[in-house]
């Protein structure tokens, strides 16, 4: 009898980071499905606006219950500029919602007695160092 493979879903707002993401996930992973949920939007939103808005907040819910819905065992959000909208979306679905920025915190948190955090945006910075 065969196991049915996992199924990880991978949330981004930059279409460019689905390649890189995907070889790491065929190289570290390669018995979980892996599927991509691409919409710049939600970041390009988030810059203009200096923090997700309402919007983007029910937006990345969305997608959250529409991963769920399409089987995902598990979502990765690839976007710490996004990490407010995680947090305030887990409890809306019943799987895994990983921020991409969580490992590195925990590891900081737990090796480090002083911690920098360095960003590309400003909209990172925030949600980044909240999470530290």
């Amino acid at each position: 009898m065969t196991v049915p493979r996992k199924k990880l879903a991978l949330l981004h707002t930059v279409a460019g980071l689905t390649a890189t993401f995907q070889q790491l996930c065929v190289e570290l992973m390669p018995n979980v499905e892996i599927y991509h949920i691409v919409d710049e939007s939600l970041l390009r939103n988030t810059i203009r606006e200096g923090a997700p808005s309402p919007a983007t907040y029910r937006r990345l819910a969305d997608y959250l219950r529409g991963a769920e819905e399409a089987g995902a065992d598990a979502v990765l959000v690839t976007c710490s500029s996004m990490g407010p909208c995680v947090e305030a979306a887990r409890p809306m679905v019943g799987i895994p919602v990983v921020r991409v920025d969580e490992p590195m915190a925990e590891k900081a948190v737990q090796t480090s007695t002083r911690i920098g955090a360095a960003a590309t945006l400003a909209t990172t910075l925030k949600p980044t160092t909240e999470l530290i």
